[in-house]
């Protein structure tokens, strides 16, 4: 993959994508039953987001597929929406192939490779992507291009929403990338310590994409939690650890100080047990999701660069794509 565009770069253009694609008109009405959203790595994270953007207001079911094998319930009146940046992820393919044999209208996201190639022989539509991105860092095209097409079918639009915050985005990268951001001051508290993040249910995937962000642009081990979950499942243990190798931190933000983050820092205080709360401000909750997917991304990449590692290297991923590209696929 060409590397015209540096790791910085691309981190300031993520509002800017997200903007220019937003109003994109797919020509597609699809009288869909349900949507399924097909993708691996950063295709799928970009599908949690958009179901994170969609969940409280689409009628229609929406449902993320991580995964080769598809639901029992897809078929004809679905609209499957897969997305791969390079276009020669093999469970995507796999995904294309499957939902092709179900009768699914098809809608394919990439920048080429193989699934552009199989999309245009089907005669599916294909939204292209600008080639010379990191996939990860194509996340701005491609929530922009997904909800459009969603919206076409029949979702809700949130696009107007999202347009509206832009200009307060752009504020926030402008503080994000200013000497006075916070994004060096919070890289530095996990030098040394495992992230551990954690946020109401409704942001889901800007946990995900903080943790994910950590393991390839920071090349560090990271986890991701949500809440009530955690109350249930881990929250006894972390107020009785005197482990201070995990840095535990909470996202909050407009409409997501919710009482189960409330109860779950009221326990831990009890307990002595240390943790961060980043607060992402913003005036929605859609606001405080996007803004704290921007500040994951910065502190993520400035961690890289303390520890003096490239963002941008992802060896032991692109080992893993060409193990399995050996793997017996009906292209």
């Amino acid at each position: 993959m060409p590397d015209s565009i540096s790791t910085a770069e691309q981190l300031h253009n993520f509002v800017d994508d997200l903007g220019r694609t937003l109003g994109y008109d797919p020509n597609i009405r699809s009288d869909c039953k349900n949507i399924i959203l097909c993708g691996m790595g950063g295709s799928a994270i970009t599908a949690d987001v958009v179901l994170d953007c969609c969940m409280d207001c689409s009628k229609v079911p929406v449902s993320v597929i991580k995964s080769p094998g598809l639901p029992i319930w897809v078929g004809d009146r679905t609209l499957a929406i897969v997305s791969s940046y390079s276009g020669n992820t093999a469970e995507t393919i796999e995904m294309y192939n499957e939902a092709k044999g179900r009768g699914c209208r098809i809608v394919v996201i990439t920048s080429g490779g193989i699934l552009e190639r199989l999309a245009s022989a089907d005669g599916n539509q294909i939204i292209v992507l600008p080639k010379g991105l990191h996939p990860r860092h194509s996340i701005g095209y491609m929530i922009g291009y997904t909800l459009s097409v969603m919206e076409s079918s029949g979702c809700p639009s949130v696009s107007d929403e999202i347009r509206s915050m832009l200009p307060s985005l752009r504020e926030y990268r402008d503080l994000l990338e200013s000497g006075g951001s916070p994004v060096r001051d919070l890289a530095s508290r996990y030098m040394c310590h495992v992230p551990v993040i954690c946020a109401d249910n409704s942001i889901r995937s800007v946990v995900l994409r903080w943790k994910t962000q950590f393991n390839e642009n920071s090349k560090y081990v990271a986890f991701c939690d949500n809440l009530p979950g955690m109350k249930y499942s881990g929250l006894r243990s972390w107020s009785k650890s005197e482990n201070d190798v995990f840095a535990l931190t909470f996202l909050v933000g407009e409409g997501l100080f919710c009482d189960s983050v409330r109860e779950a820092m009221s326990v831990l205080e009890g307990s002595g047990r240390d943790f961060t709360v980043i607060d992402v401000g913003g005036s929605s909750r859609m606001e405080a999701m996007f803004r704290a997917i921007m500040l994951g991304d910065y502190i993520s990449v400035t961690m890289a660069d303390m520890r003096g590692v490239d963002a941008a290297e992802v060896k032991p991923v692109m080992l893993m794509k060409e193990r399995l590209s050996d793997r017996p696929v009906d292209y």
